[in-house]
C-alpha cells in the first residue's frame, strides 16, 4: 500500500507541475513547493534533483521543459498537431497582425493563442513557423490607421482625466459637448472617443474622425458610471430567433408569446440604433425616459420624409 501511495503522490506532482506549465505560471518558487516532499528542511540540491528527475520523466513522453531565468517553460506539449503550411501561414499572419491591434487585451489573447498552438508543433513546424513570423511582408494597416496621431492624443486626454469642451460633427453640424473622457474604443472600421456627456447624463461614443477640437478644462473629471437597465420585448418571429447580445439576459415569455429582454448599458445611443433595426418587432418596456427617447428618434426619422 505504501508503494502505491508513493506512485500516486508522484503522479499528482507531475499533473500539478504540468498544470503550472500549461498556464505559464511555473515560477521557481511554485515548482519547489510541489517537490518539497512535505518537508521544509530538504536542501536546495535535493529539491533540484527531484525536479530534474520529474523533468526527465516527462521527456520520455515527449514533453520538453526548460528553465529560463526564474521560470520553467514548456517547449513541447503532450501531443503534436498535424499542421499544413497554410495552417502555419495563417497563425503567423494572426500573430503579426496582432502587433497592430490598439486594444492590448485583444492583442494579448491572440499572442497567448499562438503560443498554445506553437506548443503543439513538432520541431520542423516550429522552425518553419519562426521563419514565417520573422519574414512576413504583409501590410496590416487597419481602417483607422490614418487616425493614429488623433487616437494617441485621445488616449493621453483620457489618462489626464480632465473635463472637456469637445467640438465634433453630429449629423453634419458642429456640436459642443461638455464631457468627461472615458476611453478609446473600436469597431471593425472606426475608432471612437467614449465620453460621459454631462448634459445628456450618459456615455456616448464619438467617431474620432468627426472631432474638430478638444479644449481641456482645469476641473478634474468625476468617475461617473452611467449604467441604465433597459427592458424591452421582441415579438413574433424575432421572439423565437433572437440571440442574446453581450450583457443581456431574458426573463422568458409573456402571455402573448413576446420574449422579454433585459440589458444593462452605458451607451443608450448605440442601443437605440440597434433596436431601431427591429422596427415593429420590438417595444421598449422601461424606463419611460428611454421609451420617450426611442419615440423621438422614430419621429425624427419620419420627419425626414415628410413633404
Amino acid at each position: 500500500m505504501k508503494g502505491h501511495k508513493k506512485i500516486n503522490d508522484g503522479c499528482l506532482k507531475i499533473f500539478e507541475f504540468l498544470r503550472l506549465l500549461y498556464e505559464d505560471k511555473a515560477d521557481y518558487e511554485s515548482v519547489v513547493n510541489i517537490f518539497k516532499d512535505g518537508s521544509d528542511d530538504i536542501s536546495v540540491n535535493n529539491i533540484q534533483v527531484n525536479i530534474n528527475k520529474y523533468i526527465n520523466t516527462l521527456k520520455v513522453f515527449g514533453i520538453k521543459v526548460k528553465k529560463i531565468n526564474n521560470e520553467f517553460k514548456l517547449l513541447s506539449g503532450l501531443y503534436t498537431l498535424d499542421l499544413t503550411l497554410d495552417d502555419l501561414k495563417s497563425v503567423s499572419i494572426l500573430i503579426n497582425s496582432a502587433e497592430e491591434f490598439p486594444e492590448k487585451n485583444a492583442k494579448n489573447k491572440i499572442v497567448d493563442f499562438a503560443k498554445r498552438i506553437e506548443l503543439r508543433m513538432n520541431s520542423n513546424d516550429k522552425q518553419a513557423f519562426s521563419t514565417l513570423v520573422k519574414s512576413s511582408d504583409y501590410n496590416f494597416s487597419f481602417y483607422y490607421a490614418d487616425l493614429k496621431q488623433q487616437i494617441q492624443i485621445c488616449e493621453e486626454i483620457c489618462a489626464q482625466n480632465h473635463m472637456l469642451h469637445l467640438y465634433y460633427l453630429k449629423k453634419g453640424k458642429e456640436t459642443l459637448c461638455k464631457c468627461s473622457p472615458k476611453e478609446v474604443v473600436y469597431d471593425s472600421k472606426n475608432a471612437y472617443l467614449k465620453v460621459y456627456d454631462n448634459e445628456e447624463k450618459q456615455n456616448i461614443e464619438i467617431p474620432i474622425s468627426n472631432i474638430l477640437n478638444i479644449e481641456t478644462l482645469p476641473a478634474i473629471a468625476r468617475d461617473v458610471e452611467a449604467v441604465t437597465t433597459v427592458v424591452y420585448k421582441v415579438k413574433n418571429r424575432l421572439a423565437k430567433t433572437y440571440k442574446l447580445k453581450e450583457g443581456e439576459y431574458t426573463q422568458g415569455y409573456d402571455n402573448d408569446g413576446n420574449r422579454i429582454i433585459v440589458v444593462k448599458t452605458d451607451n443608450l445611443e448605440k442601443l437605440v440604433k440597434r433596436l431601431m433595426r427591429y422596427t415593429t418587432e420590438c417595444e421598449i418596456i422601461s424606463p419611460r425616459s428611454f421609451r420617450d427617447r426611442m419615440l423621438k428618434t422614430i419621429n425624427d426619422a419620419i420627419g425626414n420624409y415628410e413633404v
